[in-house]
């Protein structure tokens, strides 16, 4: 099997993903090339040039869920349960002149969770961003959770920050789906005042590699999570989706994670 994959984002400054899609092929014995697919501005023509060249992708921020819009409006789609769900998708295949559209950064959260052995229910939330990763993480969460979407941006299920500057002595888990402390923000605070979180355990950052003073403004007491095992966790699920292969994560989670310790 030879399969040419791409990652599709911008500005794509920083990725771990190609390392350990070639990791798993390694693992497996399949010929992969993966490539970085930086990308601006995504339209419906651009869409159609990948198609063309890659055997499939990964989908990450920003075009999380205008890539569910654009696939969805395709006479030949096949978009998992998942993906509906989340109206996001972060992983595609092209078979048989069918665009196959899922969404495998749920099973990723899932892993982090599982990783830290922290119970999510009966939790008050706060995510931070409205892009696809957010509606993931909400889709996530279950009717236990109070979940409340701040971003610079206000619609129907967003507030602003300013909006909820109240209701952050309350927040017990912080997520932030944003590009802050991601390069090129590495060096940006987030938007919402470290002191008011009176009541915080669990700080989720879905970015890695971050400086360390993204965090140091919380109390000691808040435990701080990057998105490394989430990574890895959708890395898995979306290679066995490409390839038929059922890796499991048990089984190459900690070689990897070892691997990448030594990544710039």
């Amino acid at each position: 099997m030879s399969l040419k994959i791409g990652i599709l984002g911008w500005p794509l400054t920083k990725t771990l993903s190609p390392s350990i899609h070639n990791m798993l092929a390694e693992f497996s014995s399949v010929d992969l090339v993966y490539e970085k697919l930086p990308v601006e501005n995504l339209s419906a023509e651009k869409l159609d040039d990948i198609h063309t060249e890659y055997d499939g992708y990964n989908v990450t921020i920003p075009h999380k869920r205008k890539i569910y819009d654009l696939i969805k409006s395709k006479d030949r789609s096949n978009i998992t349960e998942l993906a509906k769900g989340t109206q996001a998708v972060n992983t595609v295949v092209l078979k048989n002149s069918t665009i196959h559209a899922t969404n495998t950064d749920i099973e990723g959260i899932k892993k982090t969770f599982e990783s830290i052995n922290y119970d999510l229910r009966n939790k008050k939330i706060l995510i931070l961003g409205n892009g696809g990763s957010t509606q993931t993480f909400n889709y996530f969460c279950d009717s236990s959770n109070e979940v409340i979407i701040a971003s610079r941006q206000k619609d129907k299920d967003t507030k602003l920050y300013s909006e909820i500057l109240n209701l952050v002595p309350e927040i017990q888990v912080l997520v932030n789906t944003t590009p802050i402390g991601m390069p090129p923000f590495e060096d940006e605070l987030l938007p919402v005042p470290y002191e008011l979180f009176k009541n915080l355990e669990l700080f989720f950052n879905f970015g890695y590699k971050t400086n360390s003073k993204f965090t140091e403004g919380f109390s000691q007491n808040v435990q701080s999570i990057d998105g490394i095992t989430m990574l890895i966790g959708q890395a898995i699920s979306s290679f066995n989706f490409w390839t038929g292969q059922e890796i499991k994560f048990d089984h190459v989670y900690h070689e990897i994670l070892e691997r990448l310790k030594n990544e710039d």
